[in-house]
């Protein structure tokens, strides 16, 4: 089964679920929690959600599976089995491609062998991504990437740990062992470098960078900044204009 997700809709679950987005970014809301999906990712999820933001243009797709379906192809079965961690983005790998594959999927819908194919090859292609993603990248890489992605929310280093379906302790013992840092300075670090690159080559002034780094309060920024670069941002700024 599968159909497009839309703003302000509640998405409900069954046994196993996946969301694409092709185009455009959404904001969900699952029980007292909200994240941000970036475009052009999908996640899997195993209960209900809200969308309670999005960007326009939105192309999304719920895809679900019946239990009739994992009986005719018991490997997806297996491999679903795998997954641990939900409501974690994943980056699409040819997202074109997906897209035609969704495509014929949903040209298919009626057509119950037809779509119970392109079901298979468009679970089957998600899950290589999942499982690519999975081989590549560290848990220090996956906390690096997620920070990029969900920057501007301010995340705390829980919540980026939910995300990736990891216990907070064990964040913080991969961190310490790679990068020396706890998970809190490591968030600081990316942030300050974003700010950092925006002052450099932006001409947004210091309230315009806090509020796109979440910051509620342009002041504490100013002095988030300094305390962690010895300078206020204006000062930077005009520090690097005489390099």
């Amino acid at each position: 089964m599968i159909f497009p997700i839309t703003n302000n809709s509640q998405v409900n679950t069954s046994a196993f679920n996946v969301c694409v987005l092709l185009n455009g970014s959404i904001t969900i809301e699952q029980g007292a929690s909200s994240f941000a999906i970036p475009a052009r990712s999908f996640f899997f999820f195993d209960q209900p959600f809200e969308i309670i933001a999005a960007s326009p243009f939105l192309e999304g797709f719920v895809l679900t599976l019946s239990s009739e379906f994992l009986n005719d192809f018991p490997e997806i079965k297996d491999q679903l089995s795998d997954i641990k961690a939900f409501f974690n983005p994943i980056t699409l790998r040819a997202p074109e491609a997906k897209r035609n594959f969704i495509t014929s999927l949903l040209e298919a819908n009626d057509k119950d062998r037809l779509a119970a194919s392109y079901t298979h090859i468009c679970w089957s292609e998600l899950l290589k991504d999942h499982e690519h993603a999975q081989d590549e990248l560290s848990t220090v890489a996956q906390f690096s990437d997620l920070i990029d992605q969900h920057i501007e929310q301010n995340y705390c280093a829980g919540t980026y740990a939910e995300m990736m379906g990891i216990p907070l302790k064990k964040l913080i013992r991969e961190v310490r062992k790679e990068e020396n840092k706890t998970p809190c300075s490591f968030i600081t670090k990316k942030v300050i470098d974003r700010a950092k690159h925006k002052l450099t080559h932006t001409d947004d002034t210091s309230q315009m960078i806090a509020y796109q780094l979440g910051f509620d309060d342009p002041y504490y920024f100013i002095k988030y900044f300094k305390k962690n670069t010895d300078m206020t941002p204006t000062q930077y700024r005009e520090s690097m204009l005489t390099v």
